[in-house]
């Protein structure tokens, strides 16, 4: 037992023939039919390799195994695109050029065998294609293709009458167009059919005698074309007219087309799947006629699904922190909130005086007197906050530009002095600063901070600080030799 597989896919629906010849000779054909929707978004590769599984799944069911599969096409664009890979599985098939495939099923069945030459008119979706065949040597010649008859165009004459009536009025165009085509193909053996849209309980009756007032012109304009091919030049010694496809079936159509052509009618069973029978039998032949491809393979991906969305979010909120984090670093932003303005502090200091005694030189005898009472002394210091700088926003707190390790060196007064000890520790802000001690004595009650220079970096004093408290140094008694010095102030 041998079982192919044959599909015939052109600009409409997808025929599919499930073909199995046994030990004896005898063939069963298991014909399906895919209606194209062209809002599915697959391409003619993908639609084929669909139909494709729909079969090798019925040959499963039935306990038979596919060994080759053909598909016939119709030009060399439909060949590439049906090679080009596609979605679905990678299978390997055989592509059959249509005519061949349906010359083939014609010369294989015996139908045309009597003949010298035959008219083949194929009545397809999207148009009808004319040619001459000769069954003695397989020759084909002189093929033409007219837009006056196609089966979609058919189905919309259908639809828009339907929906006219306002039975089926909110329904969508392309459910209504697939229910249409369903009864133009049941019209073909009945009287009237129903069209299962809308209310089921309410469908809406089609009849032939609607069908025919539908479909009269554009069969009389077919019947004009062939009746122009078949008297021409081309096809003088033809003997018979052989109509192929599934308009073919519509009694309006092959009426007027046999008359219209004046020759012998051959009407060859189920007419619509020829083309798909015939590609089955060529690629189970496996001989010439067929060349050899490879279909599928192509993962199905819809870029607006749940995953490839969420990767994109995801880098996309990475590159938006990243970029953040790299201007904020070269702008230099606070990550702190701004400081309120520094304000001027004054520190009133009472210290006691001191005594030096100078004992280097000769004792003198002076005369007794009462020791001298230290006097205490007030120092008053004022520090002013220094201007603001531009551009703030350093380590030490939003506005201060100052470096951490940045030291305020204070300017001498007048008279002898000794090296200063007052330094600013380093900011902790926003930490409590520490209270530092320094020598009070040094800092004149006028002196501010000098203003820096041009192109040096300004210093910001520190807080207000108060100083410890001293404890003021007793007097010391100086013997009656020797004259007390008095420090200079």
């Amino acid at each position: 037992m041998n079982t192919s597989l044959g599909l015939s896919a052109g600009s409409g629906m997808v025929h599919c023939v499930l073909l199995t010849t046994d030990e004896s000779g005898r063939v069963d054909a298991l014909g399906r039919v895919i209606d194209v929707d062209p809002t599915d978004g697959l391409t003619r590769a993908g639609r084929i390799n669909s139909g494709i599984d729909l079969m090798l799944t019925q040959a499963r069911e039935r306990g038979d195994r596919v060994a080759t599969i053909g598909v016939a096409y119709r030009t060399d664009e439909h060949a590439r695109e049906i090679a080009s890979k596609g979605t679905g599985a990678k299978r390997q098939i055989q592509l059959v050029a249509e005519t061949e495939a349906v010359a083939h099923q014609l010369i294989s069945t015996g139908e045309i065998s009597r003949f010298k030459q035959v008219v083949v008119v194929d009545l397809g979706d999207t148009g009808m294609g004319m040619y001459c065949l000769e069954p003695s040597s397989r020759r084909i010649t002189d093929y033409q293709r007219s837009e006056s008859v196609a089966g979609i165009a058919l189905d919309s004459l259908i639809a828009d009458d339907v929906m006219g009536s306002g039975r089926l009025r909110g329904r969508r165009k392309s459910t209504v167009l697939s229910a249409c085509r369903t009864a133009k193909e049941e019209l073909s053996s009945k009287d009237s059919t129903a069209l299962m849209v809308g209310n089921r309980a309410d469908p809406v009756t089609v009849t032939r005698t609607s069908l025919e007032r539908l479909t009269a012109p554009m069969a009389e304009h077919a019947a004009r074309v062939v009746g122009d091919y078949v008297n021409g030049p081309h096809a003088s010694g033809a003997e018979a007219v052989v109509l192929v496809g599934g308009i073919a079936n519509i009694p309006i159509f092959r009426d007027l087309i046999v008359d219209a052509a004046g020759l012998e009618a051959v009407l060859p069973k189920g007419p619509e799947s020829v083309a798909a029978t015939g590609a089955a039998k060529i690629a189970a032949r496996g001989r010439g006629g067929a060349d050899l491809a490879f279909i599928g393979g192509r993962r199905s991906r819809d870029w607006l699904s749940a995953a490839p969305l969420a990767v994109f979010g995801a880098l996309l909120a990475g590159a938006l922190m990243t970029v953040y984090a790299v201007g904020s670093s070269l702008a230099g932003n606070p990550s702190t909130p701004a400081s309120q303005p520094p304000t001027s502090s004054t520190t009133t200091t009472t210290v006691a005086p001191t005594t030096t005694v100078d004992v280097s030189g000769p004792r003198v005898s002076t005369p007794d007197r009462p020791p001298a009472q230290p006097q205490p002394v007030t120092i008053t210091t004022t520090v002013d906050p220094a201007p603001p700088v531009a551009g703030g926003g350093g380590a030490g707190g939003a506005g201060n530009s100052d470096p951490g390790w940045a030291t305020t060196e204070l300017p001498a007064g007048t008279g002898p002095s000794r090296p200063s000890t007052s330094t600013l520790s380093p900011s902790l802000w926003p930490f409590p600063l520490p209270s530092l001690p320094w020598t009070p004595t040094l800092v004149p009650p006028t002196s501010n901070p000098t203003t820096p220079p041009p192109g040096s970096t300004a210093i910001e004093p520190p807080p207000a600080m108060t100083p410890p408290a001293m404890t003021p140094i007793a007097p010391t008694t100086i013997p009656d030799a020797i004259a007390p010095t008095p420090q200079a102030r």
